[in-house]
């Protein structure tokens, strides 16, 4: 449908199964199996990137546990696919320091717009995340060819307070994007809750566009909703304002956030992108 549009503008879709995916439900798999389902990402659906794992506490997310050992074996079995950025979440100053230790060197960072979920899901608040963001991107600029992915989570609401002001969530990303924007590879948009209304999400690309940024750094992360219609209008509209980056699922019916969301909603899959182009 829109291939015309996106001709000069590579689709990149950047698998979040075996992190976003995986991290939302109570079985918890095994390395070989994730193993396993990381070749098979791989292998059948080609993504340009894919992260693999988390560096957090296993008390509280368990299912990331074995994050280095499975980043080895990807890298490993999958190092014949040079196009493959395989990236790690490392949203603390130690967890970049760990991960960089055992050869990664491409990291996703996470704030957010709300103070609240900062506080619940890393144990920062959002002054102390935009302190530790400055030593963990000079950290990584240390690394050779790395790239940085900086998810913004909470776009237009918060699973713990509710919604937020638009011009607030407008001003959090522009403070990230003119404070980080030339040191990071990417910025994704992240829906969360599974909330974001169209209307809401054609303010925010107009106020980038006419705040003249690169609106390649841009990418979504987006939720299953119950109307699919409302998620799909998302994509047309961020297709045909110069957005190619997307993240995707190849078990769609899982993820989200585990730490403060009880019923998780879903990632969309590649599927829902593959339709539309």
């Amino acid at each position: 449908m829109f291939s015309s549009i996106l001709k000069n503008t590579p689709l990149r879709l950047f698998d979040v199964t075996l992190r976003d995916g995986l991290q939302s439900i109570p079985k918890i798999y095994s390395l070989k199996e994730k193993v396993a389902l990381g070749i098979d990402i791989i292998v059948n659906k080609n993504p340009c990137a894919i992260e693999i794992g988390s560096i957090v506490s296993p008390k509280i997310v368990p299912q990331m546990k074995d994050s280095i050992e499975l980043f080895k074996e990807i890298i490993t079995t999958c190092g014949t696919h040079k196009h493959l950025d395989v990236y790690m979440l490392t949203p603390t100053y130690k967890s970049v320091e760990i991960a960089s230790a055992n050869n990664v060197c491409n990291f996703s960072f996470v704030t957010s717009i709300s103070k609240a979920f900062q506080q619940k899901n890393i144990n920062k608040d959002l002054t102390e995340t935009k302190m530790e963001l400055v030593k963990m991107i000079h950290h990584v600029e240390e690394v050779r060819d790395s790239k940085i992915k900086l998810y913004i989570s909470c776009i237009t609401e918060c699973p713990i307070i509710g919604k937020y002001d638009i011009y607030t969530v407008m001003n959090e990303i522009m403070y990230y994007y003119y404070t980080h924007g030339e040191q990071l590879d990417e910025i994704c948009l992240s829906d969360t809750c599974g909330t974001l209304k169209f209307n809401e999400f054609r303010f925010l690309i107009d106020e980038l566009q006419r705040c003249n940024v690169d609106i390649d750094k841009f990418s979504l992360h987006l939720h299953q909703q119950k109307d699919s219609l409302v998620v799909q209008n998302i994509l047309i509209h961020a297709m045909k304002n110069g957005i190619s980056r997307f993240d995707v699922s190849y078990m769609p019916e899982i993820g989200g956030c585990s730490v403060t969301m009880e019923n998780p909603s879903g990632n969309i899959s590649y599927e829902d992108i593959y339709q539309l182009v």
